[in-house]
């Protein structure tokens, strides 16, 4: 095989397009023809002492590599699937085991779908079953427990199989021997230590969230006594969630129209560090479907209905909540930066507490990875928030057989710079996963390793069925913007949905102004481009689209749409003949 690195398939227009918890670099369930390395990159002679080596003339020479990937999200079961596709020389193809505890993949962009109908339960959260029906890949449900990196003794090896590198202990003792580990597990919901939001908050991080989210809507809909729905945090998440469930409110009419929708955010405005225009475009979704965001809120915990500690004002507290008396229902207590004196640094400090009744709260504030809580089962250098440390190769600091990726492992953007580490969202996962899938082929071959260099791809949300804000990472001057805005082209790409440019002059000179006064930074007046309303959300589902982990489930999404989309049709020709 060449050690010449070929170029990666051509990417298709859909995957230029990411949100914050979405995004890639390449598909990787497309068949190659060849083994490809990530476009762009340079291999780097990075093969570590000791790491296993296979193929014709070693010792292993007949013996397959064991690769066992951890996680099965966007990191893990696109690596697997693009480790499967790689062409490999005869004798080192290896067998893959992906582990995840959950019987169903989910593509979290699509979970505010499930929401508000527009996508069935086996598009958004398909099984693995399904997914990996084609290839033979090993998939086992279960949870991890521990990682030895060295495999235990025998009592009676078998002499035909040489010993593991090491060991992966599930929760029911069983033990799946690796040559090579991936530890892709993904995040979770953290609670940042707030009392009282792992008992009564709902995350929303996976397919059963989002069904529980879904189902709370509807009794409060049929309900028809009002009630109070509250989003925390103001990222990408809570305001695509927050914009999704008013519409779905909204769109149920009767009693769902009175159910009120608040986002609180500590920060001074929504989608912080987030592209200008997109904010514009989710502030203005948010007040047309009638959400209330209150800015410089700090949540300090979440009791039982009517019991806050030291509150007067239960008649108010029952009025913000439904009749229903949902189980999910709580009273939030949060204090406002504009209530706090100027020398005070929050409640303790005199800050006046708030009380909001509310019959469902959803917790989108905040991940952590999945690694932080069981640091003693996994024996690899962790940072304080609990990410596995990795090489720019992706490989596990100091290991020479173990690779780590997505919300797990702390990523640095420029393998130059490794202190600018990268975010943990889905874009980033995409595109280590095809770095990943390369470097473990490249490890077993004994091939340069490449290192891992992020490239963005831009942003994209959704606020709505047919609404979408998408942000493309095009560098526009700022005069050239104010000319295209002011030329006759200017109308006609407003009335389409594109947005050159960031906010007009006044509007980002006041912002940043605002900002700076706070001692905080501000991206208001980046320059790009900004697509938002119906043409938004025909690209970012057409990314989505591209995007699926295999060919089959590209065909099971695009012909459901296009039967939604025919149905829609129906619908509204049968109201005009009406």
């Amino acid at each position: 095989m060449q050690r010449t690195i070929s170029r990666m398939q051509r990417l298709g227009l859909g995957s230029i397009f990411a949100g914050d918890w979405t995004g890639a670099a390449r598909l990787v369930g497309l068949r190659t023809a060849g083994s490809q390395a990530p476009h762009g990159s340079r291999a780097v002679a990075t093969q570590a002492a000791g790491s296993p080596a296979f193929g014709p003339g070693t010792s292993s020479g007949h013996h397959s590599p064991r690769v066992v990937v951890l996680g099965g999200g966007f990191g893990g079961l696109y690596a697997a699937v693009r480790l499967e596709q790689l062409m490999w020389p005869r004798g080192n193809k290896p067998q893959i085991t992906l582990v995840d505890q959950s019987d169903r993949f989910v593509f979290k962009p699509l979970l505010y779908e499930l929401i508000n109908g527009a996508a069935s339960a086996d598009e958004v959260s398909p099984s693995f079953g399904q997914l990996l029906a084609p290839y033979p890949i090993r998939f086992v449900q279960a949870q991890v427990a521990s990682v030895a990196t060295a495999a235990p003794l025998a009592d009676a090896p078998d002499p035909d199989v040489p010993d593991a590198a090491g060991a992966v202990t599930l929760a029911d003792g069983t033990q799946l021997p690796y040559d090579f580990l991936v530890v892709a597990l993904g995040g979770q919901p953290d609670s940042r230590g707030v009392p009282g939001v792992k008992e009564w908050a709902v995350p929303f991080a996976g397919y059963e969230d989002a069904l529980r989210v879904k189902g709370t809507l509807d009794l409060l809909s049929d309900a028809g006594t009002g009630g109070c729905v509250v989003v925390v945090g103001a990222g990408y998440s809570g305001v695509e969630l927050a914009a999704t469930v008013a519409e779905r409110l909204r769109a149920r009419g009767g009693g769902g129209a009175g159910v009120a929708v608040k986002v609180l955010t500590p920060g001074s405005h929504i989608l912080e560090g987030c592209p200008e225009g997109q904010r514009e475009a989710a502030s203005k979704a948010l007040a047309d479907l009638g959400v209330e965001v209150l800015t410089g809120a700090r949540v300090l915990g979440l009791s039982p209905p009517l019991y806050a500690a030291g509150s007067d004002d239960e008649e108010e507290l029952a009025a913000g909540t439904s009749a229903a008396a949902l189980p999910t229902a709580c009273v939030v207590s949060y204090s406002l930066a504009a209530d706090a004196p100027p020398a005070a640094a929050g409640a303790a400090a005199g800050a006046v507490v708030r009380n909001v009744g509310a019959d469902l709260v959803v917790w989108t504030a905040g991940t952590s990875p999945a690694t932080r809580e069981a640091r003693a089962g996994f024996p690899f250098p962790v940072n304080q928030r609990g990410a596995i440390e990795t090489e720019p190769t992706l490989r596990v600091s100091g290991s020479g057989n173990v690779f780590a990726l997505g919300d797990t492992a702390v990523a640095a953007a420029d393998p130059h710079h490794p202190a600018h580490t990268l975010p943990a969202t889905a874009q980033v996962a995409f595109q280590q996963a095809d770095y990943a899938a390369w470097n473990v082929w490249a490890a077993i071959n004994g091939r340069p390793l490449l290192p891992f260099k992020y490239q963005h791809l831009g942003s994209m949300m959704a606020l709505g069925q047919t609404n979408a804000a998408v942000a493309l990472p095009i560098p526009v001057p700022s005069a050239l913007a104010e000319a295209v805005r002011s030329s006759p082209l200017g109308p006609l790409l407003s009335a389409a949905g594109v947005r050159v440019g960031g906010a007009e002059p006044e509007a980002a000179a006041s912002a940043a102004g605002a900002a700076a006064a706070a001692g905080k930074s501000s991206a208001v007046g980046d320059s790009g481009v900004t697509v938002e309303g119906p043409l938004a959300q025909l690209m970012r589902r057409g990314a989505y689209l591209y995007r699926q982990p295999t060919n089959e489930q590209r065909l099971n999404v695009a012909a459901s749409w296009v039967r939604l989309g025919l149905e829609a049709a129906a619908s509204l020709a049968g109201g005009s003949r009406r």
